[in-house]
């Protein structure tokens, strides 16, 4: 999922039981759509990351942070802009056959990880890890209904440099 044109949010929040609910009900309660979602531990304990992607105004936005500042569990939440930070995504594909899988491996794109972790049949398993815009470009190749059986994206995961 390509970071530009998008708001993305990052949350250090206490990992206790219920707190993704909170952040998540709250965005749906106030009609905030979350593009997308990614959650996990910290290297501080008891500390995860939450990364959220909003499609939505600079206005909107100052008030998603504002209010999912007040949910107690957040330790801290910060707006961030692309170019502050390193992210990456992981996508596994099923695709039809092996020419599609060339297709894929010889793409060319600097900074992306693909290779074939399986075979089911005639088809293969990739896993692509790439930053956000360089899996779109490689996803943007291929055509959904033809070529793909499967697809699993794992959303945004992003450091604050």
């Amino acid at each position: 999922m390509s970071v530009e044109n998008q708001q993305i949010v990052i949350i250090k929040a206490e990992n206790k039981p219920g707190v993704l609910s909170k952040i998540s009900s709250l965005c749906r309660r106030r009609r905030y759509n979350i593009k997308s979602l990614t959650a996990g531990t910290t290297h501080i304990k008891n500390i995860s990351q939450v990364t959220l992607i909003f499609s939505e105004n600079e206005d909107r936005m100052e008030n998603i942070v504002n209010q999912i500042d007040k949910i107690v569990e957040v330790v801290s939440i910060k707006l961030v802009e692309s170019k502050d930070i390193i992210d990456k995504e992981l996508v596994l594909l099923v695709v039809k056959d092996d020419k599609i899988a060339d297709k894929i491996l010889k793409n060319g794109i600097h900074n992306v990880s693909a290779r074939v972790i399986n075979t089911v049949g005639k088809c293969f398993v990739l896993e692509i890890v790439g930053e956000g815009r360089e899996v779109d470009h490689i996803l943007g190749d291929l055509d959904f209904e033809k070529d793909v059986v499967k697809m699993a994206r794992s959303g945004l995961v992003a450091l604050e440099l």
